[in-house]
């Protein structure tokens, strides 16, 4: 497989074809392709199933997840989803949502295990029934196929100009984005059909050594120089991954800051809790700071809002930590389907000691996408790519700073 990611963009309305009378076909044990079935009920309830066709067979009947009802009074672009169904070895729902038209749009998401985060939002290329549509007449979406894991990612980290911060500090977008491409070819080399994809990981918010005007110990990377990355990213087919050190501020007001970029599909939200040094009265870089896991979820539940206001396949919300105390009360950080969680490991030095807090902070609970940054000077050595894949579970996200 070559370097991938989920194109999910929206498509014109289509008219759903109309279901076929009867069952053809029980479920097999591997499902090649997954449909939706809807049909509106009196009353204005949309009622969502599933339908699945292993290898060349036909489609079997209609499977009825849990909770499949879409209200009638639904809040308009509020995404709503069924109770997951066990299907060939993976997790499937619909999700639904009602259209300031009247219409109502289906989508599908699949997810390894109850443990695992669920898929960006797979939208079938006809999934829009009509405002009218008579109440007892079953149609159907065209068909996806399944996810079984999104692309391993592979990531450079820094602060635009400053080299001492980073790789993105060691040229233009455009340059950097050879090399992000580069390092993730040869994951996609290493991980089998799993695939991988570059991202930029862009420190927006830099820790100061001294107090500023505003009181946030912050300097903010203007909205001009941001989009910039934002375009490279676009244009190069990579992620993004907006990066605060949050300073005297509080996570929240940081990412709300960043909400015109969070509206791309692409674009992600990282918080550094290293240099949030308020509670210790000390200036950054002077004390290991911390940050609460209320403030963690409120910034998720930020996501989880954003996600679903804006129809968005889910957030990552990345957390560094490399000490027990940088997430405070971590065992209260709340679930949020429409966000995954990535901890990532962000010590650097001997490699025994990197791989223990790997294991540690960022594959256990509640981290659901593990992390892990690799230090080109300060690691000893730098782990190689084979290296970092022959670990027993090898990160999601991989950072090079």
């Amino acid at each position: 497989m070559g370097v991938a990611t989920l194109a999910l963009a929206l498509v014109a309305a289509l008219a759903w074809g109309a279901a076929p009378a009867g069952a053809q076909e029980p479920p097999g044990a591997d499902a090649s392709e997954v449909r939706v079935a809807a049909q509106a009920l009196a009353g204005g309830r949309i009622e969502g199933a599933l339908q699945v066709r292993s290898g060349a067979g036909g489609w079997s009947g209609r499977i009825a997840p849990g909770q499949r009802f879409l209200p009638a009074d639904a809040e308009p672009e509020h995404w709503h989803w069924t109770a997951p169904h066990l299907l060939g070895g993976l997790e499937w729902r619909v999700t639904a949502r009602r259209l300031a038209s009247g219409s109502v749009e289906v989508a599908l998401q699949v997810r390894e295990s109850r443990q695992g985060a669920w898929s960006a939002r797979l939208l079938p290329a006809e999934r829009f029934l009509p405002a009218d549509l008579a109440p007892g007449r079953w149609l159907v979406s065209s068909p996806v196929t399944p996810v079984r894991e999104p692309p391993q990612i592979v990531s450079f980290y820094g602060h635009p100009d400053v080299p001492a911060m980073g790789v993105l500090g060691h040229g233009a977008p455009a340059e950097v984005a050879a090399r992000v491409a580069a390092s993730a070819e040869r994951y996609d080399g290493l991980n089998g059909p799993r695939g991988a994809i570059g991202a930029y990981h862009l420190i927006v918010g830099v820790a100061q050594v001294w107090p500023t005007p505003e009181g946030d110990w912050l300097g903010h990377l203007a909205h001009e120089r941001i989009a910039e990355y934002v375009e490279a990213a676009r244009e190069h087919g990579l992620l993004l991954f907006l990066d605060t050190q949050i300073g005297w501020s509080d996570p929240l007001t940081e990412v709300r800051l960043l909400a015109p970029f969070l509206r791309e599909p692409f674009v992600h939200v990282a918080l550094d809790p290293e240099f949030a040094t308020e509670r210790l009265g000390v200036g950054p870089g002077l004390a290991i700071g911390s940050i609460t896991a209320e403030q963690v979820n409120e910034v998720q539940r930020e996501l989880a809002r954003l996600v679903r206001e804006e129809g968005l396949p889910p957030k990552i919300l990345m957390v560094h930590q490399f000490t027990d105390w940088m997430i405070e009360d971590r065992e209260s950080v709340e679930d949020h389907p429409d966000v995954e969680l990535a901890i990532d490991m962000d010590g650097f030095g001997l490699a025994r000691i990197k791989v223990d807090g790997y294991e540690r902070w960022a594959l256990t609970p509640p981290s659901e996408r593990p992390a892990f940054k690799l230090f080109f000077d300060q690691d000893t050595p730098v782990m190689t790519p084979e290296e970092v894949q022959a670990l027993e579970c090898p990160p999601d996200i991989v950072i090079y700073q």
